[in-house]
Formats: structure tokens, sequence, C-alpha cells
């Protein structure tokens, strides 16, 4: 079976070196404020002009992209078991990731209720990749233990 919506292969290790730099980066800009000079855009404000750098924003977005490679890389195997534990690891990571969600609905407030439901678009793939790759894990071990008997 051809699944025409994944990556080649090899962008799992493009994925995830890509996540862990940015991810890094992310890092340092929100524990230690450091920002990329020269990356930042002039807007109006009260009569004079201000700037604001998008380090952050980068960061993010490399986040997100990484783990978007990483979850739609296909299987070296790729196979129709293989599509159905994507799709089982998917509603998985939904339900888990909406759950949360509604959990954090009752429990926080204000601005950092945005800061959470901006950090919950990356639990959707971090939940898939851990229950996929979690239920590889089961699946190849499963196998080991028949083959040994």
């Amino acid at each position: 079976m051809k699944n025409q919506f994944l990556l080649p292969a090899k962008f799992r290790l493009i994925g995830w070196v890509t996540f862990l730099l940015f991810l890094a980066l992310g890092i340092l800009t929100e524990s230690y404020g450091y920002n990329i000079p020269g990356f930042q855009i002039y807007y109006p404000n009260d009569g004079g002009s201000a700037d604001y750098n998008l380090t952050n924003e980068l960061a993010f977005s490399g986040v997100i992209i990484g783990l978007i490679m990483v979850s739609f890389a296909r299987h070296i195997n790729e196979d129709e078991l293989i599509s159905k534990i994507r799709l089982e690891s998917w509603k998985w990571a939904v339900l888990i990731s909406y759950a949360i969600l509604l959990i954090l609905n009752f429990t926080s407030y204000g601005l950092g209720f945005v800061f959470i439901v901006t950090y919950n678009v990356v639990t959707l793939l971090l939940v898939y990749i851990i229950k996929f790759n979690y239920s590889l894990y089961l699946l190849n071990k499963n196998l080991k233990n028949s083959e040994d008997y």
C-alpha cells in the first residue's frame, strides 16, 4: 500500500535534528532572553517606533516543523500494519491532547491559558510520536518473543 501523504524515511532524522536545534533555541529564548541580533520587526508605537524580536516565533515554528517531519516520515517497513498502528496512534494523540486541553480550560486562566493553548499544539505531535514508537516497540518485542518459541 502506497501512502502519498508520507515523507521519505530520511526525514525522520532531519526532523529530529531540526526539533532538537530549535528546542534548544526556544529554551535559550524563554529562559535566558536570548534574541538573534537583527531578527526584529519595527512597528509604530505611540508616535514613535518600537521593535519586536522574532526569535521565539522562529524557535516555535522550527519545533513544529521538526515534529511534523518526524510524524509524517515513512517507516522503513511501511505496510498495512504500520498504517493501522499510525492511525491508532493519531486517535490516541487527539484524545489525550483534547483531554489535556479540557482539563486546563478549567484550571488555568488569563494569559497563562493562552501560553498553554499555544504549547498544546506541540502536545498532539509529541503524544503521537511517543504512542507510535511505543506501539512499534511492543510489536517488535512480540515478534521477537514469538520467534523464540
